[in-house]
């Protein structure tokens, strides 16, 4: 059967994505534009990891000089950055160490330490996060502060990252107590911790998470936290993390992996990840995982918002409608406050709107 014209549309206006993921591939696309591919790859902060892939495929000497001298000056100067990164980790991590606690590296982070030395310079990081437990937030805090350190709330309180930072340094520390939401999942530090592998670093010693939960903190940061699934967005940057985090997994993780994403709404928005990670990357994912009409449309969607961005404010507008959604809502709103049940409701608030409406976040396309 063949396709409508109108597909084949589609598609061709998507060039420059698909060169982008042809070289994520560690291909040479063909007829390549380079100039929207880089701007592409720089806009999704993915200008490093194409470098370090055509690299690795060996196919450096196939693309134009100075093609070639941007993409090996971008790895060079996010190798250096990740080396001064490690080291303001290292720093945090033996200052903690000293009041007896090991943080757990979150998101990003948790991938540079976990990556081989010389393949760190591949993914660009906006921010070291990590987590301590509730009960020693506020004296890290105060570690924290102890060399330099600056909180960004005069008042910080467990259950509320706070972000620290120095003039000097190049990133800045996003301190988190727990992580993600009582009504799709959430994290405490011991969650986490009991499946944590130890790592030594030249002063410090830090904890991982296993791949699983790793990858289950991306679901839930882009396609929850972030709102990506209502919003139709897409951060390639973490699906490759999620693609490097899975590369081993074995059924039972994939099991393991699907049972923290229960709830209709949850599941819905971890399938229609799972299935934008294989469609765009090849990403090896059984199909259960990414079943379902609602993660088909999802997928389809993105797409149009990438060729037609105008489309995006009908289309979330029309996700908010998603009776996944709504009955999630209803559960968060059903939620105590100070003792009293807060007044159901289907609609987010303000501040939700104009995350959902207006705000274009960092990476995202």
């Amino acid at each position: 059967m063949k396709r409508p014209r109108c597909w084949g549309y589609f598609v061709i206006r998507l060039d420059h994505l698909n060169g982008l993921l042809s070289c994520l591939r560690g291909q040479t696309p063909s007829h390549a534009d380079w100039p929207r591919i880089i701007a592409l790859a720089n806009k999704t902060l993915c200008s490093p990891a194409v470098a370090a892939r055509l690299r690795k495929a060996g196919r450096f000497p196939a693309l134009p000089s100075d093609v070639a001298t941007f993409f090996a000056e971008m790895e060079r100067r996010n190798g250096d950055r990740n080396d001064r990164i490690m080291a303001q980790l290292d720093e945090a991590a033996a200052t903690m160490n000293a009041a007896g606690v090991s943080p757990i590296l979150l998101k990003g982070t948790a991938w540079l330490a976990h990556a081989p030395p010389d393949e760190r310079a591949a993914r660009m990081l906006a921010d070291i996060d990590l987590m301590v437990p509730a009960d020693r937030f506020l004296p890290m805090i105060d570690q924290l502060r102890g060399i330099g350190y600056c909180p960004d709330s005069p008042d910080p309180q467990p259950g509320v990252p706070v972000v620290l930072s120095r003039p000097q340094d190049t990133a800045t520390i996003d301190l988190h107590s727990d992580y993600g939401s009582a009504n799709t999942l959430s994290y405490s530090f011991d969650d986490l911790a009991q499946n944590a592998a130890l790592l030594e670093l030249a002063g410090g010693i830090v904890l991982l998470p296993s791949p699983v939960a790793c990858t289950a903190i991306l679901l839930l940061h882009d396609q929850l936290k972030g709102r990506d699934y209502l919003r139709g967005r897409i951060d390639l940057r973490h699906l490759l993390d999620m693609q490097s985090f899975a590369s081993r997994f074995q059924q039972d993780d994939w099991d393991e992996l699907n049972r923290h994403f229960q709830s209709g709404y949850a599941r819905n928005a971890m399938r229609t990840q799972l299935l934008t990670a294989r469609k765009l990357l090849g990403m090896e994912v059984p199909r259960a995982l990414t079943r379902g009409i609602r993660a088909r449309l999802q997928y389809i969607r993105r797409l149009a918002q990438l060729r037609w961005p105008g489309l995006a404010p009908f289309l979330t507008f029309l996700s908010l409608l998603d009776p996944s959604y709504v009955l999630a809502r209803r559960a968060a709103r059903r939620t105590l406050l100070d003792g009293e049940p807060i007044a159901a409701s289907g609609l987010p608030r303000r501040e939700s709107l104009e995350r959902l409406f207006i705000r274009n976040e960092l990476g995202k396309i």
